[in-house]
């Protein structure tokens, strides 16, 4: 690639950069906080997995004597 084309591209990057809304970052964590809480009751992570759903826990083992 010639080193035009890569200013052109760099230029082109640069200029998509320039034009994306931006927000503080004050405003970004509150957003994320606030859509934490909303979907904390959902999040498997919070809330843990019954055993009975599972498919990782042991299974029961069959014995006939």
């Amino acid at each position: 690639m010639s080193s035009i084309q890569e200013l052109r591209r760099q230029v082109s990057q640069l200029e998509q950069q320039a034009a994306m809304d931006r927000i503080n970052v004050s405003k970004a964590c509150e957003d994320l906080i606030e859509y934490c809480v909303t979907h904390q009751k959902h999040d498997i992570l919070v809330t843990g997995i019954s055993m009975s759903d599972n498919p990782f826990r042991e299974s029961k083992t069959c014995s006939i004597f």
